[in-house]
């Protein structure tokens, strides 16, 4: 097995007759998430607090590798393709009984989970697409788009979905934009950090909290210069994740014994502030919605750098999004797409420049530039580029090679410098 991250694993530790240890990790639990448990013990050496490398990711390895054949124990269930390293729903009854939303009733249970998440990533849910945020050039209150979501099987799901109501006809709460998203991010980085997850024995329902600091959460946006009308707008946009709505037309999709779905992407949120030398100090309390919270603690999830917050463009922010699971699945092959096209994929508001070619291309070249180099959490780059097509300007992106990886590591031999 040529795995990139094995070298990099022995290299760290120098631990080179291990390997077949490595190789059955990366086997059995895919690339993606012995990268996660690498960057964490990279961080964890980082503060110092790990001595013993080898040992240190040996056991984090193998309590992963026992939770999953725990887990495949209590369900069994064929492997999930290999090109597809992120924890999809398998197939479309599955997805939709994952968005079931038993409330939270009675007394809460902590609840700890068995392998915690890495400390330097946010842990995404599959099922929240870039077509859960808009720009905020968008002035409608609400709309009605096709929501596209994916399976293990490979399957493409799109079921109609409504943006900032939370019922047909109800109240227009208006729709999160790429700063909610932003904001979710962070929030999501946090509670892997430092919060705390709890059940509901009663009803099933899962609910995951955290403390939340407003300027901690400031910096993590990457703003480094606010006051306290920049503070008090931030603490609204959290609120506004509790309050903005979804709709999900599930039955629609004509399946038996369906539900339609209507939620919110947070539960509840609390304040507490005061002064603390001098300035004032806000602390918010949030919890995630418990649909979000069941998809946090059943690991349908994929890792994404903590950097996703910064991403200032808000179409770049949405690009992301939308590319990454896909240039997953692609294995290294070249994804393209008409500009046309994406504008209608990433469900834009009505603009001018959506029907002029050039104006089209200026607009993403603007994006691309503004999003500087973009990695995942396994250390690929994702080169993206705009090249001419017979009618339109072509998006091309492709995550990098494992071998160009590999050199720029000092392993391996000459990067692969072709877009296929």
């Amino acid at each position: 097995m040529g795995s990139y991250i094995i070298e990099d694993i022995i290299r760290l530790t120098g631990d080179a007759k291990s390997r077949a240890f490595w190789e059955k990790a990366v086997r059995i639990l895919g690339e993606n998430i012995v990268a996660e448990e690498f960057s964490e013990l990279k961080y964890q050496m980082q503060t110092k607090d790990v001595h013993e490398p080898r040992k240190y990711l040996t056991a984090l390895l193998k309590k992963r590798i026992k939770a999953r054949e725990t887990e495949k124990g209590k369900q069994p269930r064929p492997p999930a393709p290999e090109k597809l390293k992120t924890y999809f729903s398998e197939n479309q009854l599955a997805l939709f009984s994952s968005l079931s939303l038993p409330q939270p009733v009675g007394l809460a249970e902590k609840k700890e989970m068995d392998i915690p998440y890495g400390k330097e990533t946010i842990p995404w849910a599959t099922f929240i697409s870039s077509n859960f945020f808009t720009l905020s050039t968008n002035k409608a209150k609400s709309d009605v788009i096709q929501a596209t979501f994916r399976t293990m099987e490979g399957e493409v799901l799109v079921i109609p979905m409504i943006r900032g109501r939370i019922k047909p006809k109800g109240e227009e709460r208006g729709i999160p934009t790429v700063e909610h998203g932003r904001i979710l991010a962070a929030l999501e980085y946090l509670w892997a950090k430092n919060g705390d997850s709890y059940t509901y024995p009663k009803t099933g329902a899962l609910i995951c909290s955290c403390l939340v600091s407003i300027r901690e959460l400031a910096r993590l946006l990457g703003l480094t210069s606010f006051g306290g009308r920049e503070l008090v707008q931030l603490t609204d946009k959290v609120w506004n994740l509790k309050n903005m709505g979804y709709y999900l037309d599930i039955a629609a999709m004509g399946f038996k014994n369906t539900m339609n779905r209507g939620f919110s992407l947070l539960h509840s949120v609390e304040l507490a502030e005061g002064m603390k030398r001098g300035q004032m100090e806000t602390v918010l309390k949030v919890e995630f919605s418990t649909l979000l919270s069941a998809q946090f603690l059943n690991r349908h999830v994929v890792s994404r750098p903590k950097e996703l917050a910064h991403i200032r463009s808000e179409l770049g922010f949405l690009l992301r999004l939308y590319l990454e699971p896909i240039l997953f699945s692609l294995n290294g092959a070249v994804y393209s797409k008409s500009l046309r096209e994406l504008i209608d994929v990433l469900a834009l508001p009505a603009a001018g420049w959506h029907n002029q070619r050039d104006e089209r291309r200026h607009v993403f070249q603007k994006a691309l530039k503004s999003m500087g180099t973009q990695r995942t959490t396994d250390g690929r780059q994702i080169i993206l580029g705009i090249e001419e097509g017979l009618t339109d300007w072509i998006l091309t992106a492709r995550l990098e090679s494992k071998p160009a990886l590999l050199a720029k590591s000092g392993f391996g031999e000459q990067p692969d410098r072709k877009l296929a």
